[in-house]
């Protein structure tokens, strides 16, 4: 199982990448690759330190970190099965840094037991992908907004320009502007993730093939539960442990098909 971070904000569920990889704590570096590796995580360590449970998450879990020079269409993904966070080796090391902050999410995400299950009906399964990339996509913010508020202004720079995220970014400046709340904002930017059609639609269809290809891999029969009533309420907690005000808007997975008369 993967989360994966794409150009076009979806979940791809395979991207057959040559990776490079180092492990926990971080610091082997016999080639220049493994350097880049241990330079992108050195580049977040301090920040994480602010940020405790974050931090604690990949101190417990303990992923491999791994970078790519075919990752297609993805930035970034966390691969649940393997215990690896792989990165584009193209992206610039701002960029690299900030899609990392959006994986350390999902894997305290996985921490805390918030990855959605087969068990699920299957547009449930796409309500909770949902819910944990908003998520992800805020809280990456929030982070990339303390980083330069401690003097490092670049990753929050790389995320806001990125086109399929700027609108998020763009919520969070917003009510960081006006009422300087962070949890405020969080649940803007959380919000805001939701209001792209283009964005939901992407999601909906990777989320999707995620799930028949789970199905099937398992070879069980189709479930039809819901999610647990207090799913939003155990995702949306900042990392300081206060939890934010989080809701799925009540408009439609997806936007409905147009047709064309002649």
């Amino acid at each position: 199982m993967r989360f994966t971070l794409a150009i076009l904000v979806s979940l791809a569920t395979s991207v057959g990448a040559k990776e490079i990889c180092i492990s926990h704590p971080y610091t082997t570096m016999p080639t220049a690759a493994h350097r880049e590796i241990v330079s992108i995580f050195r580049g977040v360590a301090p920040t994480l330190k602010r940020f405790p449970s974050l931090e604690t998450a990949v101190s417990n879990m303990t992923p491999e970190l791994c970078l790519s020079d075919q990752m297609h269409n993805a930035h970034a993904y966390l691969d649940v099965d393997k215990n690896r966070i792989v990165i584009s080796q193209r992206l610039n090391t701002s960029m690299q840094i900030g899609v990392l902050l959006h994986e350390i999410r999902h894997l305290e995400q996985l921490a805390i037991g918030a990855c959605p299950s087969e068990d699920l009906a299957m547009k449930e399964y796409a309500r909770a992908t949902f819910a944990m990339e908003a998520d992800a996509s805020a809280i990456s913010l929030l982070v990339a907004w303390n980083m330069a508020n401690h003097g490092n202004d670049r990753v929050w720079a790389a995320l806001s320009a990125w086109p399929t995220q700027k609108d998020i970014a763009v919520r969070f400046e917003e009510e960081m502007t006006k009422s300087g709340d962070l949890a405020a904002a969080t649940t803007a930017a959380f919000d805001q993730w939701y209001r792209s059609p283009d964005r939901r639609e992407s999601y909906y269809l990777s989320a999707c093939h995620q799930y028949l290809d789970r199905i099937d891999e398992s070879h069980a029969l189709p479930r039809y539960n819901l999610l647990p009533e207090g799913f939003l309420e155990d995702l949306c907690v900042l990392p300081d442990g206060k939890g934010y005000s989080c809701s799925a808007p009540t408009r439609a997975l997806r936007e409905p098909a147009t047709s064309s008369k002649n």
